[in-house]
């Protein structure tokens, strides 16, 4: 057996899976990292500029008793405690933002106050022991649902009222929305994704074609 016959077998046999006429391995590679692209980027980054502050039948009012839960070891999670079960709702500006509401200052500056605390070098975190004091407090969380994903929503807080008091404020949320669609943070986000932009057009052209993106030459199954 001859070195070409020995190429053309070992060739065939590295391509003996198709799908559509095309050699499988290349072309699943090409389909995920452009499915990755489309789904963890470009539109969660769509989605983040195409919301807006909601109208007014758009949102929704839930009442009940204040409770929170902890995502981690810095972030919690507001809920309501109702006759019917215990929810929970969303402070995420973005996709990959973070689950952080913020309150008006003027509590956590008396928790502060009482701790000592001094800045980002605060001793302790406030938040669980400021959320340890509403809990079990009549409460009213205004909320839209805000879409982050083609197959991501949550219900998106818009205001906060604990024992008759405004503790977070819409204004809050709307400063939250605009800036997370900031004209910064689109360009920053363009700039960080053209080089995956400019190998999706290249996994792209790699299926249409059915060609080595890189070399120009047409896959065969010979």
């Amino acid at each position: 057996m001859d070195n070409n016959t020995e190429k053309n077998m070992g060739s065939t046999t590295k391509k003996r899976y198709f799908i559509l006429g095309r050699p499988a391995v290349p072309l699943l590679q090409s389909l995920t990292f452009i499915y990755f692209c489309v789904y963890f980027l470009y539109t969660p980054l769509y989605f983040t500029h195409a919301t807006k502050f909601p109208e007014k039948d758009e949102i929704h009012y839930s009442e009940g008793l204040f409770t929170f839960r902890p995502l981690d070891r810095h972030r919690y999670q507001m809920g309501l405690i109702t006759p019917a079960k215990t929810e929970f709702f969303s402070c995420v500006s973005s996709y990959t933002g973070s689950n952080t509401c913020e309150v008006n200052r003027i509590y956590s500056k008396q928790i502060d106050e009482e701790l000592g605390n001094k800045g980002k070098f605060s001793k302790q975190d406030t938040t669980p022991i400021l959320y340890k004091r509403w809990q079990g407090k009549s409460a009213r969380i205004t909320w839209f649902t805000q879409r982050y994903n083609i197959f991501s929503t949550d219900r998106r807080i818009v205001q906060v009222i604990i024992d008759g008091k405004e503790v977070l404020s819409n204004k809050r949320v709307i400063d939250s929305i605009n800036f997370a669609k900031g004209k910064l943070m689109l360009i920053t986000c363009l700039v960080l994704s053209s080089p995956l932009m400019f190998f999706s057009a290249i996994m792209l052209k790699r299926i249409i074609l059915n060609r080595d993106p890189f070399s120009g030459e047409k896959n065969t199954k010979n």
